[in-house]
């Protein structure tokens, strides 16, 4: 009941506040931008000036189709480009982010792109795709970009920001005692036998709400802001393959009354990128910097966190490597060393 009535509240009463910063000279990087909050998000970061915003597509159809329907509304015609990113291959992220590092400078990058699926279903490297796509390449393509948002700061003067779209429901999503014995954690929830769609969702949620504390912790909030926001209850196809009788009926009730809009969604991504250094390492949720969560509070779990991300971090070394960027390899494991992105304790 507590729940219903937030939702409510911060749908009809104090939705996310519209930013109106300008964005004049900035690059930034939307991924999941051809849908809900990632293409409102774009459209805002266009009208507010924005020099250039990359709309990362899987389906490049669906980007050209993006670009082609903002600009209409913006009126502008040279600030939008198209790149193809399929979060379920760690090539392409690869691809994707070595192409970033050849731009000017990057000063935005929103990690949006993310999955909800309702049935067990493994990735190309055995991975649930929960996982896969919400974990473990939205942390890689963090670990590549970072380095060139710090650099990047050169450029303009201005802080570069690494924005990760989590969830609220990682703040409660504690993992019980004897999951912590599990030799692996991301395999304790790699199984067909133990996945549920709802527990599914918020442990990948809670892994990537670890990682980004570690990245953070990597880099000075001086040089680039790395921070997680959650756009609340949105109305969007996150859960397109929930199938029941009345679906489209209940769905249209419950997204008219408590959810909000991605329009409204995407005022708090933006909106996470004006709040300066206090929000590095912080959760940014209803226009406000939210306490620390209880999934991430506390000693211990602070130490499986460290784990948790540890296990992250062996398992990109152990499927990046393979990859090739134009014609040589990346070996993820000395580009991690190299960029100080480590911390084992």
């Amino acid at each position: 009941m507590a729940s219903l009535i937030s939702a409510l509240k911060h749908k009809w009463l104090s939705p996310p506040k519209e930013v109106q910063e300008s964005y004049a000279g900035r690059n930034v990087i939307v991924t999941g931008a051809t849908a809900g909050i990632g293409y409102e998000a774009v459209e805002k970061f266009a009208a507010l000036g924005a020099s250039k915003v990359i709309i990362a597509a899987r389906d490049l159809r669906k980007g050209d189709a993006t670009k082609a329907a903002i600009e209409g509304r913006v009126g502008k015609n040279d600030q939008l480009e198209v790149w193809e990113l399929n979060m379920g291959s760690y090539e392409s992220v690869v691809a994707f982010a070595m192409r970033a590092h050849a731009l000017d400078h990057l000063d935005i990058a929103i990690l949006n792109a993310g999955v909800r699926k309702y049935s067990f279903m493994p990735s190309e490297y055995g991975w649930e795709e929960d996982l896969q796509v919400n974990t473990l390449s939205s942390v890689l393509l963090g670990i590549l970009l970072l380095p060139k948002l710090k650099e990047s700061k050169q450029i303009n003067g201005k802080i570069p920001i690494l924005e990760f779209v989590n969830s609220g429901l990682h703040q409660n999503a504690i993992v019980d005692a004897e999951t912590r014995k599990a030799p692996s954690i991301l395999q304790a929830y790699n199984t067909p036998e133990r996945f549920n769609d709802n527990t599914q969702y918020c442990m990948s949620k809670v892994f990537l709400m670890y990682a980004t504390n570690q990245l953070a912790k990597s880099v000075s909030s001086g040089d680039v802001i790395v921070t997680s926001v959650c756009p609340g209850w949105v109305a969007t196809d996150l859960a397109r393959e929930y199938q029941f009788f009345g679906r489209d009926i209940v769905f249209a009730l419950v997204s008219f009354s408590i959810m909000r809009s991605p329009s409204q969604a995407a005022n708090t991504i933006l909106s996470g990128t004006t709040q300066g250094e206090q929000l590095h390492g912080r959760f940014w949720q209803h226009d406000e910097i939210q306490p620390i969560s209880p999934s991430v509070a506390g000693e211990e779990n602070i130490k499986f966190g460290l784990r948790v991300w540890n296990e992250i971090v062996e398992t990109l070394i152990e499927g990046v490597p393979v990859v090739t960027k134009t014609q040589d390899s990346l070996d993820l494991q000395q580009w991690i060393k190299e960029k100080g992105l480590v911390h084992t304790e």
